[in-house]
């Protein structure tokens, strides 16, 4: 008769994992894991991914973890017992909570009793376990290997998913299972503070235990140990020896209860599982699960006809917010725009753009309160309709960006995934159903974490005037761009026959591996110990940087790869993005685009134009406006390093600007304790450096890079630097205090950025995360300031009914087109509404310029 095969139990040393996840997290070069709210994930995240790995690979019919509970014996009967190891980190401490949540909700069992360490509960419950079941002890701790037998096995997934058996066991401790406490007696254990016998080591002791088979016939017959060292410990520690047997043997004598069915394996509580990824901002563990809302039910329909449209709007509540979806489906192979319909959660209606006309008079109805994920986008598509909407007060795509100021995490998707466990279908109704659900719980989020004022006050009004400009566009000059191309191609094939020349003969210089072959092998230059994709030494550009100075040829193909980007990005690709309809770009600006509050643009993204080369100003030329109008640039000079003297009171940077004096020749006279006039253009340029350096939280590494000289001279200019504004070191301290205590970066309008790796223990990540916070408030209140203007402007250009238009935002910088006999009065006008957008310490000053083009209004 066929025997039935045994069930298996796996026993996981849960804080032994737990630990060496937290560790070789701490000394892997990987930025650390963090929740957006500071809460440390790694341990649990790694701990999580052995876990499941050991259940879809083993499949274990039963499965427990196991916890230490209080002191054990080995406390008392040795006080130094474990005294090498260091208090539990707090953000380690957190994560056991969570891991222990995490078990709960896998329906993984947990055991531990009080009195023992889990090294005795798991051998208790491996002994008591053995009879009806292979135990498989998953651990790490070779001390757990005296327990292997014929029915208990020791499986260590963190080494290559060893398996040890008593041979492997055997040949990898070089005793028997039986005889490891004997071995760790003998040569002691450092991590848990074993003593053990002096002046035995690793191999003396397994040299003993293979002749005498323990460590008491090894103490019995000492006598007969031929090396003095071996032979007089044994003689002079006997006691030590055996005490330390005692600490290291496990104790199977626990007397928990214990039966099969305690530690049954069962199936994960899925929704408890959900929780605690969303806790932890697992989204892809998240998405893996798929979504728990069951949609069968809910109440979606297609609207047939334009009566059916303006029945269905007539009977919404008239106090009811109404969400909006417009979303392209398919109808017989051909693109059809729907638009998707919602007032109340879990119903909701679609209908084609085609019955528009119906809903006109909701969608154009400043009263009737609208709910859209990217208002602006919505309002855009409805205007090429015919309908100038109106009303649409609550932003989802906002309220998600305010609430966690990153934009990966903004999309409909995502924020339906997060918030609402729900996966949409790409139709119009599902979309506007959850537009509705989310907006009741987003708008309660953002007044309870103080942020509505930041979003009616900026976010909301920017909307309305940023669709505008999209709307306007701007023309360029296509001919001036293919003058420029020929120029350029002229110049690359110039710089292409230099390089080959030096190099000694052609090749590929955009190939990464042809390039580092020529540079590192044939011309044998310095090479970096970094590399790029198939380990091919790097070629990148902090590289090329690096070797430019002594190097001509590194210095070259520098200029030839940056001609290259600005020919490809902008000079061939401009004029490819041109609307026919129009005869001008159209780019799209995205509010929840840079973590700082920063608009960013693309399609085309026009942020990017270099200013300081001669080929991007020359770009900036083929930027016109409208047929004998003008161009009007308005350009807010050094606000951040005006914003640091507002917000820092540092009384010499303060006095600086309030006395209108140029605040780098002031920083580099006194920096170089020279008289101004005497100031030379490398004085000014590092003390320009070091300015906007601080600002940017740069290191003297940073700065000795940046500027070709010595680090130990950089150390000394920043040095220089903080004694003559004390006050901003005081400020970068305290920001730094503040943003550690809170776990959140503030502008001066409220606006908030979690930064979560204030307390890593990764020396970069939190250095990293202490500029990130100092610069912060610094770069986000002054894209405020300038969104602030902004909407200023709009409303005066209208007030004013003027034929002026505001046509694009680049960070500091505003760009409008006027009638001749506007330009003078619209570029007094937006000077002065830009420098009193907000009362601060110091002027605000705004330098302007009218132009036939971009660059020469600049």
């Amino acid at each position: 008769m066929k025997e039935m095969p045994r069930p298996r139990l796996f026993l996981i040393d849960s804080y032994g994992f737990i630990f060496r996840a937290y560790h070789a997290r701490a000394r892997s070069a990987a930025p650390p894991m963090r929740t957006t709210t500071g809460i440390a994930t790694e341990a649990v995240y790694i701990f999580h991914n052995m876990l499941r790995k050991l259940r879809t690979t083993y499949s274990p019919e039963h499965l427990a973890a196991i916890f230490e509970s209080g002191k054990s014996f080995r406390d008392e009967a040795f006080k130094d017992y474990k005294a090498n190891r260091t208090e539990m980190p707090p953000d380690l401490g957190d994560q056991i909570l969570y891991i222990r949540r995490l078990l709960e909700a896998m329906r993984i069992p947990i055991l531990e009793f009080e009195g023992f360490e889990a090294d005795d509960v798991i051998g208790a419950i491996a002994r008591k376990a053995e009879e009806a079941a292979d135990v498989i002890i998953v651990s790490s701790d070779k001390d757990m290997l005296q327990l292997v037998n014929e029915r208990v096995s020791m499986y260590n997934p963190a080494k290559d998913d060893t398996w040890y058996d008593p041979a492997k066991t055997q040949e990898f401790m070089g005793v028997k299972p039986s005889q490891v406490a004997d071995l760790l007696a003998l040569k002691g254990d450092s991590i848990d503070n074993i003593p053990g016998a002096p002046g035995i080591g690793d191999k003396g002791a397994r040299d003993l235990i293979a002749r005498f088979g323990s460590v008491e016939e090894a103490i019995a017959r000492a006598a007969e140990v031929e090396k003095k060292m071996y032979r007089e410990s044994l003689q002079n520690n006997a006691e030590q020896i055996r005490l330390s047997k005692h600490l290291a043997t496990i104790d199977t004598s626990v007397p928990i209860p214990f039966d099969l069915d305690m530690v049954k394996a069962g199936e994960p509580d899925t929704a408890a599982l959900k929780q605690v990824y969303k806790d932890l901002e697992f989204y892809s563990l998240l998405k893996e699960l798929g979504p728990s809302e069951d949609t069968s039910d809910r109440d979606y329909g297609v609207l047939e006809s334009g009566e059916a449209v303006a029945e269905y709007l007539a009977a919404i509540p008239a106090n009811a917010p109404i969400a909006i979806a417009i979303r392209e489906t398919a109808d017989a192979g051909l693109p059809l725009t729907m638009i998707g319909i919602a007032h109340q959660s879990g119903s909701a209606r679609a209908f084609s753009t085609d019955f528009l006309a119906y809903a006109k008079p909701l969608l154009e109805d400043p009263q009737r309160k609208k709910i859209a994920h990217d208002a602006k986008a919505a309002m855009l598509a409805l205007s090429r309709y015919g309908i100038e909407a109106r009303g649409f007060d609550h932003d989802l795509l906002l309220y998600g960006f305010l609430l966690c100021a990153d934009p990966a995490t903004c999309s409909i998707e995502a924020l339906a995934e997060r918030y609402l466990d729900r996966k949409l279908a790409h139709a119009a109704e599902p979309h506007a159903d959850a537009a509705i659900t989310l907006f009741e719980r987003l708008n309660v989020d953002v007044e309870e974490q103080t942020l509505r004022e930041v979003y009616d006050r900026i976010d909301l009004p920017l909307v309305r005037v940023l669709a505008k400009m999209e709307r306007t566009g701007i023309r360029i000059e296509p001919q001036e761009l293919k003058r420029l191309a020929l120029e350029m191609d002229t110049s690359l094939q110039r710089l292409s026959n230099e390089i080959y020349g030096l190099a000694g003969r052609p090749f590929n210089i955009n190939s990464p591996q042809q390039l580092g072959k020529v540079l590192f092998e044939e011309l044998n230059l310095p090479a970096p110990v970094k590399y790029g994709k198939g380990k091919t030494i790097s070629t990148a550009a902090d590289i090329l940087e690096g070797l430019a100075a002594e190097h001509e040829i590194a210095r070259k193909v520098l200029d030839f790869r940056q001609l290259s980007k600005l020919k490809g990005t902008y000079v061939d690709a401009l004029p490819q993005s041109i609307d026919p309809a129009t005869g001008r770009l159209h780019t799209t600006y995205n509010q929840a685009g840079s973590a700082t509050g920063r608009l960013s643009s693309s399609n085309p993204n026009l942020q990017n134009i270099p200013i300081r080369t001669e080929t991007g100003r020359e770009i900036r030329a083929a930027f016109v406006p409208e047929l004998g109008w003008k161009l009007i640039v308005a350009d807010y000079s050094q606000i951040e390093l005006r914003l640091l003297a507002h917000m820092s009171h540092d009384k010499a940077l303060m006095t600086a600007f309030q006395r209108g004096e140029d605040i780098h020749t002031r920083t580099a006279a006194e920096v170089f304790r020279t008289p101004p006039l005497m100031v030379t253009p490398e004085m000014r340029r590092a003390a320009k450096a070091v300015n906007f350096g601080i600002v940017y939280g740069q290191t003297p590494f940073g700065l000795s890079v940046g500027l070709g000289i010595p680090r130990k001279e950089a150390e000394q200019y920043i040095r220089s630097y903080f004694e003559l504004y004390s006050g901003v070191e005081k400020f970068i301290a305290a920001t730094i205090a503040e943003v550690r205590e809170s776990g959140f970066a503030r502008t001066m309008f409220g606006r908030k950025r979690p930064i979560p790796d204030m307390h890593s223990r990764n020396p970069n990540a939190r250095s990293f995360a202490e500029r990130t916070a100092v610069n912060t408030p610094l770069q986000g209140s002054a894209a405020d300031l300038i969104k602030l203007a902004m909407i200023r402007i709009d409303q005066e250009l209208e007030r004013r009914k003027l034929r002026s238009r505001m046509l694009l935002q680049v960070h500091d910088e505003l760009l409008f087109e006027a009638p001749p006999e506007e330009a003078q009065e619209v570029a007094a006008m937006v000077k002065k509404e830009m420098e009193q957008v907000h009362k601060l310490d110091v002027p605000l000053v705004v330098d302007t310029g009218i132009g036939e083009n971009w660059r020469d209004s600049k």
